[in-house]
Order: structure tokens, then C-alpha cells, then sequence
């Protein structure tokens, strides 16, 4: 069975990827085998963010071979789909943004980031418009294209 971890790039996650990277006894799957990391791109991180990623993730995840999907929206409809930044097991760069921003999303609706409460920008990386059942149906739209 495949593990999926949704990597924002964030403390969290990037701690968790760390764990599984370093600490054999924290995770129950192989790295090289089972696990595939996966990066919703909105074009809103810092240049600080994608050089420490760069630096001291991606070298580890190239070491064990593990599986970095980087993506994005094409367009600002759902219809338009989903944009594969990149899709390799030995990856070298962190990919900013895609076709389509997440600034360009809320200058077009005229709002701004949120930062508490409900957190609608970041579930806007999911896709999710009102039901939390469409995260799951963009994660697995991503691993229908993965093998």
C-alpha cells in the first residue's frame, strides 16, 4: 500500500519527512517502495523556503530514492486540470509555482490569505470548495496519474 504525505513545506510536514527520512523505527512502510511526497505548488512560498528544501530535504529524499511529485493548477477552473511541475525520485529543485497562482485566485475574488480560522487558503491547495471529500478526490486524481 502506497503512503501519501502531503508536503506543504511547512514545520510539520517537512519535520515528519525528516523523521521518516532519518529515523527507520518511525514509519511501518519502505521509503523507496511505498512512499510518495507530494507538493501542491500555490506560487505563494518564500525563496528562503525553497533553498532550505533544496539544501537539507531533497539531498536525503535523492539518498533513499523517494518518489517527489510536484504540482500545480493549470488554470483557474477545476476543469482545467492539474499541471505535474515534476515527477522523479531524484529531485534537485523545489518548483515556486505553476500556470496558475493562488495570489492570482484571490485577486480575483477579492480577498486576501488567511492566517486563523478556517484556513480557506490553504484548503484552496486541495481544491476544496465547501467539501472536505474533494481533498480526497484530488489526491487521488494525482495517483491515478502516478503508477
Amino acid at each position: 500500500m502506497k503512503t501519501v504525505l502531503s508536503f506543504g513545506m511547512g514545520v510539520e510536514s517537512s519535520a515528519l519527512l525528516l523523521r521518516w527520512l532519518e529515523e527507520p523505527e518511525s514509519r511501518d512502510f519502505d521509503l523507496e517502495r511505498d512512499l510518495i511526497v507530494i507538493t501542491s505548488q500555490t506560487g505563494g512560498e518564500y525563496p528562503d523556503t525553497k533553498r532550505l528544501c533544496e539544501d537539507h530535504l531533497l539531498p536525503r529524499m535523492r539518498r533513499r530514492r523517494v518518489r517527489y511529485v510536484q504540482v500545480a493548477r493549470a488554470g483557474h477552473l477545476e476543469a482545467d486540470g492539474i499541471k505535474v511541475l515534476s515527477d522523479t525520485r531524484q529531485p534537485f529543485e523545489i518548483h515556486l509555482q505553476g500556470a496558475y497562482t493562488l495570489q492570482e485566485e484571490l485577486s480575483a475574488a477579492g480577498t486576501v490569505p488567511q492566517f486563523a480560522g478556517e484556513r480557506r487558503c490553504s484548503l484552496k491547495k486541495y481544491w476544496v470548495k465547501g467539501k472536505k471529500r474533494r481533498c480526497f478526490l484530488f489526491v487521488k486524481s494525482v495517483l491515478s496519474y502516478c503508477p
